[in-house]
Order: structure tokens, then sequence, then C-alpha cells
């Protein structure tokens, strides 16, 4: 079986030779590498096409800078393998990377995933920089994609289902429904594809073992810079996405809870009253009330706060919230 693997490439040559270098020293060697520079200012395609020189398994493709969308889509158009991995280029992977998803024997019809460790740099809190490992656990799931559901539902839970660099995904199920990455998203787009494409599944394979080593970089493309108001309804289509899709109550309401917790992340860094802000709260609780409720009264949340402080805060929010909507249904403007 042949892997495609899809790197995106934009000025990261601080780290593009590690990137290339780790796929490069797969165990698994029946891969292609497909390179895309999207339009790097640095050297980056420079070290792109030298790399290439020295190994036919890689296909470089310079584009003008289009976003990282434009240049996985562009790997997807050019691919030839059966299946799809990605990798960024500011990552690496461990050599047994491909050969650990390829073992999951997805077939057609399912997508498998793999644990990562996120590397973040030193800060204030972890002055020694910080690594993280998911709680990824070893499953196999058949019997169609209503069975699914439950572990897809863990997986979010666990800030793990987004992602496309952790997973290994059926071309022949990407050309059949037509899935591409949406251009017009600059933030989460891979949680948007992940979400089509496992809609369409029948099985899937998790693993626990960490092979991807996901690089925290606080400078790397919109970290930081988008504006809160374009996050809030990115947020909210995210949510329209998984409902039109057929996902599961679970899933609605995980969504639903990580759209309201943004918004109130952003209410409180806003200083004042923020109108605007206020009023998308408003508009997103009124047209998911059943999973806003579920939200604020749900046992999902049992034992996610282990403090009191932290409890009457999470209540606080809960009250605003609540008397925000009642304003609302009632005529008043906020």
């Amino acid at each position: 079986m042949l892997v495609s693997v899809i790197t995106p490439v934009y000025n990261t040559e601080k780290y593009l030779d590690e990137c290339i270098g780790s796929i490069l020293l797969q165990s698994m060697t029946d891969f292609e590498l497909l390179l895309i520079d999207d339009g790097s200012t640095d050297g980056s395609g420079a070290i792109c096409d030298r790399y290439a020189e020295k190994d036919k398994r890689i296909r470089v493709f310079h584009i003008p800078n289009g976003g990282v969308s434009a240049a996985r889509n562009l790997g997807l158009d050019n691919a030839r393998g059966e299946f799809v991995v990605f990798v960024d280029s500011d990552d690496r992977v461990t050599p047994d990377h491909l050969q650990q998803l390829a073992d999951s024997n997805i077939g057609e019809d399912g997508v498998a995933f793999t644990n990562l460790f996120e590397e973040r740099p030193a800060s204030g809190r972890h002055p020694n920089g910080h690594t993280r490992i998911y709680a990824i656990p070893d499953c196999r799931v058949t019997g169609g994609r209503d069975a699914c559901m439950p572990v897809l539902a863990q997986l979010l839970r666990r800030h793990c289902l987004g992602w496309t660099c952790n997973k290994m995904f059926s071309r022949a199920t990407i050309e059949r429904h037509g899935l591409r990455f949406d251009r017009s998203i600059r933030y989460a787009e891979d949680e948007i594809f992940t979400a089509q494409y496992c809609a369409h599944i029948t099985h899937l394979v998790s693993n626990s073992n960490p092979t991807y080593h996901y690089r925290y970089v606080p400078t790397s493309l919109l970290r930081g810079k988008i504006d809160p108001m374009m996050l809030m309804r990115i947020r909210r289509y995210i949510h329209e996405q998984y409902k039109s899709l057929g996902y599961c109550d679970e899933i609605l309401y995980l969504t639903t809870r990580t759209q309201f917790s943004r918004l109130r992340r952003e209410l409180r860094r806003t200083k004042g009253w923020n109108a605007e802000l206020a009023n998308e709260l408003a508009q997103g609780i009124l047209d998911n009330w059943k999973f806003y409720r579920a939200y604020v009264r749900s046992e999902f949340r049992k034992g996610f706060y282990d403090t009191k402080a932290l409890w009457i805060a999470r209540l606080s929010c809960m009250i605003n919230s609540r008397l925000w909507v009642k304003l609302v249904i009632k005529g008043l403007h906020i």
C-alpha cells in the first residue's frame, strides 16, 4: 500500500530539516512525500528542493501563498496513495508513525488515530518547557457509523478529534465524497475536514502510543491574531456542520460547550460592554437551547472543577448567560 504524506510548508526553515528527516526515517518505506511550499519567503522552498533532489519519493510544489487549506488541497489533488497522512512542517514524527497507522488496516471506509505529544516552549509557568501527552484510548470499533459515535465523542471530549495530523485517511473516501479543506476558513479548518470525513466512516482504530510530536509555536499561523467575532462565528459554523452531518447528541453537546465557553472567555477579555459579542452568545443559546440546557445542567461536567472557587466562577457565568437569554426572549436588546 502506498501512503501519501502531505506537508504544507510556509516559512518554517527553522524546523523543516527535522520534520522532513523524521519522515524519511520511517520504518515503512512505501510512501510518497508531497511538500507544498505555500509561497515561503525564507529558505523553506530551497530546503524542499534539496531533499527532492536526493529522494525520488519526494515531490515539491511551489505555489503563491494561499493558506494552509489551499496547500493541503493541492496535495490531495496530486496524491497517488491509497491512504493520506498530514504532517505539519514544524512538527516531527517517530520512526514507526506510518507503520502504526498502516497496521490499523482501515480499508476504504475507516479512519486511524494515533496519540501525540504536544511540545510547548519555555514560559513563566514552565521555565523548562512542557510536554503534554493526550489521553487517546486503544480501541477498534466496527459496525457502522453509529457504533463509532461514542468513541468520536470521547476523542472530542479529550480534544483529539479535530486535528488531521494524527490520523490516516482513506483517499477513496475523500474522493468519493469530494472532500477538501474549506479555503474560506482560516481557523479550525482541519476540524471541519475531519468532521466531514468521519461522517462517512464505518469503523475506526485508535492507538494510545504517541507517535506525532506537535510543536506549539506561538507565532505560527494566526495564533493570537484572529478577530474574536470571527472566532465565534467559526465555532458556530463548526457546530452547525456537526449538526447537519447527523452527529450524535453528545457530540453536539460538546461543540455547544466549546462554543459558549469561548464566547464567555472573549467577553471576559473585552474591556467594557461588548454588545456584539453578547448578542452572539445570546443568539447561539437560543439556536441551540436543548444543548445549552445540557451544558449548564448535565452530569457530563461533574468532576471537571476541583475547587470551590472555580465552581463559583463557573456558576456565576451560568447565571449571567441565562439572564442574557431571558432578556432576549422578552424582546429586550442586549
